[in-house]
């Protein structure tokens, strides 16, 4: 099927007495645009893409950031233009205080590149070749994108179920605590879509698809941007980037759906001449092809590694669940309910939520030993600094008793677990006929 795809396209070459003069506005934009988009984002995006599936370590992969991030100009801009000082922060938010000043700086070094690039190439006609090439650097930096976000909502891991959102109030949710546990309340929701975004990304791959592949990446893209916008995700600036790439590949397909539905039937429109030989163009495409491919094997691997590790697919706590403290004492004297906790929750096997008696909730590093039916809980997820170290017991499978030093005084805590289904998050279900909104 893919060689059947290949063998289709065709490159119409312009003759030489019909090359096109493009408008020296239209020239300079293009040159702007490139060095921005093409050669500042878009370029760097596909270079860090390729970096990640080479499995090249974390940290050479933030100095390269920092690096492509125009690092040294960036922290002058930072100090003689926003009086502020960059910190390099590398925590999953494309929204930080360098980002933002690493692109406004990228926007001002691209003037003087784009006026030198002007005097120095002034005669040229147009761009067409490499403007070819710009859309196929935007092209594979959206398929990286797309297929990497795509990929850990097919397999969810971009929002995991978590068991600490029954029990949270909603008022005290973060915008973004309210998207993604909302998003997480409905798995079959989040791979949907996950396999837009993956499908959108699989038809940019080749040429002959790419069109209606941008067309897709505009709605999708938008829609993330909106939500970014909307609920405070801090990727927000990513999100916008990647829209604009979306709307520049799909600006002209756009144009021709508009003009074939008021004007009637349009010519069909000629791929950029990225190279001028028939073999050069099969090898290009077979090229596209195949690091598509490399891309998509990559990014299924990390997906299904995110996925086994802190998402949906995740290994539970041995003491899964939600327990309510029926009882705590401390020194052998009980404690005042307003004094106690209110519930212990384990989700994770590393970790131990605890809900105070105003519902705030509080994570703390955890290490569960089965065969010494103990739990030690830590500050540092490195285990050193210790903070309890409690025995378990449980007489029945809904009942749990702690029973050790907490803070080095003696504590003992009777728990109940909470039956899950109580929730009607998890047992409403699903309904083809009823008779009238279900909101309770």
């Amino acid at each position: 099927m893919v060689a059947e795809l290949v063998a289709e396209v065709r490159v119409e070459e312009p003759e030489p007495s019909a090359v096109e003069r493009w408008n020296p506005l239209a020239r300079i934009i293009f040159r702007y645009g490139f060095v921005v988009l093409g050669v500042g984002m878009a370029g760097v995006l596909v270079f860090h893409s390729l970096l990640r599936s080479l499995q090249v370590p974390e940290s050479t992969v933030e100095t390269m950031s920092k690096w492509t991030s125009l690092h040294p100009l960036t922290e002058w801009v930072g100090e003689h233009v926003f009086d502020t000082k960059v910190q390099w922060l590398f925590a999953g938010s494309s929204d930080t205080q360098a980002n933002w000043i690493s692109t406004f700086t990228l926007l001002l070094v691209a003037v003087p590149v784009t006026v030198v690039w002007s005097l120095l190439d002034r005669g040229r006609p147009n761009y067409a070749r490499l403007y070819g090439w710009f859309r196929l650097t935007l092209r594979f930096a959206l398929v990286s994108a797309l297929l990497m976000y795509g990929m850990i909502k097919v397999l969810p891991s971009q929002m995991a179920f978590s068991l600490e959102r029954l029990v949270e109030p909603f008022g005290d949710m973060s915008p973004m605590a309210v998207l993604w546990s909302s998003t997480a309340a409905s798995e079959p929701y989040e791979i949907a879509l996950g396999t837009a975004e993956i499908v959108a990304a699989l038809l940019l791959i080749l040429p002959i698809t790419a069109g209606l592949g941008a067309v897709l990446s505009v709605i999708v893209c938008l829609q993330v941007f909106l939500l970014n916008l909307t609920y405070d995700v801090p990727v927000k600036l990513l999100a916008l980037q990647l829209l604009v790439y979306a709307l520049v590949l799909a600006a002209p397909d756009i144009i021709r759906i508009v003009r074939a539905l008021t004007v009637g039937a349009v010519s069909p429109r000629t791929p950029e001449p990225l190279v001028t030989t028939p073999r050069a163009r099969r090898i290009l495409v077979w090229g596209q092809v195949i690091a598509g491919v490399w891309l998509l094997i990559t990014t299924v691997m990390e997906g299904h590694d995110a996925w086994q590790l802190y998402g949906n697919g995740r290994p539970h706590s041995p003491l899964y669940g939600i327990w309510n403290v029926t009882e705590q004492t401390s020194n052998g004297q009980p404690v005042a309910a307003a004094d106690r906790f209110r519930r212990l929750i384990f989700d994770l096997p590393q970790a131990v939520t605890a809900q105070r008696p105003d519902d705030s909730l509080q994570d703390l590093p955890a290490v569960i030993d089965t065969e010494r039916g103990t739990v030690t809980i830590t500050k540092d997820l490195d285990h050193v600094w210790k903070l309890a170290t409690l025995n378990y017991q449980q007489p029945q499978p809904d009942q749990l008793i702690l029973d050790g030093q907490f803070s080095g005084r003696p504590v003992r805590l009777v728990l109940s677990r909470v039956d899950l289904d109580s929730f009607r998050q998890l047992s409403r279900g699903f309904h083809w006929t009823q008779p009238a909104p279900y909101l309770r």
